[in-house]
């Protein structure tokens, strides 16, 4: 693929997060996609690296709880099938939780389709809005 059709794909994928339509994210995705959150799996439950189908569990179980969302790329870089990402999002609910965070993405293509992820954040920006959810 060219640098601007690696470029365009992954803005389509950014653009399925803030819209938070898994199954067009799902389309753009690899048969063998795999999504990693490259922390320690012993200190942060979400960290690891997934299949499409366990991408698809977590982030889509994330992803619903939200009454409103947004996910917006504030950066892009692209060479080749290499694409970098600088995004923020914030969200709110369930109820009153409210959730912010940057991320810095490391994205591969293959074949056309997303074939690799690497998401950064700040994990305690997760774990501040996972305390504050209702039980």
């Amino acid at each position: 693929m060219s640098t601007e059709s690696s470029k365009a794909l992954v803005l389509k994928a950014c653009q399925c997060i803030h819209e938070r339509n898994m199954t067009k994210l799902l389309d753009l995705l690899h048969d063998q996609a795999t999504w990693s959150v490259p922390y320690r799996e012993d200190k942060f439950q979400f960290a690891g690296r997934r299949d499409k189908r366990a991408f698809q569990e977590m982030v889509g179980g994330f992803l619903s709880g939200f009454t409103s969302w947004s996910f917006t790329p504030t950066s892009v870089t692209a060479e080749g099938d290499r694409v970098s990402v600088e995004a923020t999002s914030e969200g709110v609910g369930p109820g009153k939780a409210a959730y912010k965070n940057v991320y810095n993405f490391s994205f591969l293509i293959k074949d056309g389709k997303i074939h690799t992820v690497r998401e950064f954040f700040d994990p305690f920006e997760v774990l501040a809005y996972v305390e504050q959810i209702p039980a």
